[in-house]
């Protein structure tokens, strides 16, 4: 009889702590090599993760293992995630979050916005909501925030029905950074006092997230030292960008109402209601504001270095349906033709090959084999772009 993942993987068979970084590999060349996971994302996030921390332990030999089943799968990525439960990469994936105390994994954004509401309420100081997402803005003064998780077309259906009975409505498909910018966006309004989170869990279509499932937990539970979320079944529930004090008051400010798997419009608009009947006056506890956020703003380059290595001559041809990129020497002479049906591909070859050194360069040729391939599927039409800044003699 063939064996099941589950009764193979070390890491569910007990102890799952106390395994080493080899047998943790050994589980991830496993999981690598099952059909599904081959092609997918979380399968590549995870041997990133895995590549990254071994190297901080000075286990050379491993990440370079790890890292070269990464680029075979990142070259052949069908899809980021299929919503498979368990999600083998989640589960080592939240291990090697505990082992490395969370330094040297990065996290994967998203987030979720008269008569309807208390005449106690706050005139807000700042310009809100205070966090950049995907939502819709009703009314400030309003008690109510709609979380839909992964459903993106509730939140402006609701909006349609209830834009001055609400604060704020909009998805949430990450159980980090968008549940982040959902409580920022909370705490820096007083007046928002029940929270709906309703709609299709982020884990049916997205492997190890569950947003939903995650932000119950934070609300009943708070977080551990790590600033991990207590309960939480997703791949990275982690708020780095929160304190414990900002967790806190959004535990005593809000009320959520755990509509989770409900699409309903008619359900919804019926629980809004209720909480409005509730009359819920403004939160007593002073709105926090002034979250470290630190912008730069964009510009284009004065100079332009030419990359040592050379340069590329981009040739899509739609009738073979194939680009055509042409690597010369800065001399002028022609060195190899890199033929590929997409960009990634052809990106990934130039780069493994050591034909480009610069990033700034990199980021030039990125953007101009993605113009070609839409040209190729689209037809779009394509016209290689000069690079930016004024040729330097340096």
């Amino acid at each position: 009889m063939k064996l099941k993942p589950l009764d193979i993987l070390k890491i569910y068979q007990g102890n799952s702590e106390q395994l080493s970084l080899k047998e943790i590999f050994e589980d991830l060349k496993q999981i690598s090599a099952i059909k599904k996971c081959s092609f997918c994302g979380c399968s590549n996030d995870t041997l990133k993760e895995f590549a990254e921390l071994a190297q901080a332990k000075d286990e050379k030999k491993l990440a370079e293992n790890a890292t070269e089943i990464q680029i075979k799968i990142d070259s052949r990525k069908k899809y980021d995630c299929l919503g498979c439960s368990p999600c083998y990469a989640a589960d080592i994936s939240n291990l090697l979050f505990e082992m490395s105390d969370g330094e040297h994994i990065e996290n994967k954004s998203e987030s979720c916005a008269t008569e309807f509401y208390s005449c106690n309420t706050t005139q807000l100081k700042e310009k809100w909501p205070v966090e950049r997402g995907n939502y819709i803005v009703g009314n400030e003064k309003a008690t109510i925030a709609i979380n839909t998780l992964s459903n993106t077309e509730l939140p402006k259906q609701l909006a349609g029905f209830l834009k001055d009975k609400i604060a704020i409505a909009g998805y949430c498909e990450t159980e980090n950074v968008g549940i982040e910018k959902i409580i920022k966006n909370i705490i820096s309004n007083p007046n928002i006092r029940t929270l709906i989170v309703c709609g299709y869990e982020s884990g049916k279509d997205m492997m190890g997230h569950s947003s939903g499932q995650a932000l119950l937990s934070l609300h009943s539970n708070g977080i551990t030292g790590k600033k991990r979320i207590i309960g939480a079944k997703g791949k990275r529930p982690v708020m780095k960008n929160l304190t414990t004090e900002q967790i806190k008051h959004f535990q005593s400010q809000i009320e959520v109402l755990d509509l989770i798997g409900n699409n309903s419009i008619e359900d919804i608009i019926q629980y809004v209601n209720i909480a409005l009947s509730k009359k819920k006056t403004a939160f007593d506890k002073k709105e926090i504001n002034g979250f470290e956020n630190r912008e730069i703003i964009a510009q284009n380059p004065q100079k332009l270095l030419l990359d040592k290595k050379g340069y590329f001559v981009i040739l899509p041809d739609i009738s073979e349906e194939k680009i055509y990129v042409e690597y010369y020497a800065n001399s002028g002479e022609l060195l190899y033709t890199i033929i590929g049906n997409d960009a990634a591909s052809i990106y990934y070859t130039i780069i493994e090959k050591g034909f480009i050194s610069k990033p700034d360069h990199c980021a030039y040729l990125g953007k101009e084999l993605t113009k070609a391939e839409y040209f190729i599927k689209y037809n779009i039409p394509y016209v290689q772009d000069m690079a930016l800044g004024d040729l330097s003699d340096e």
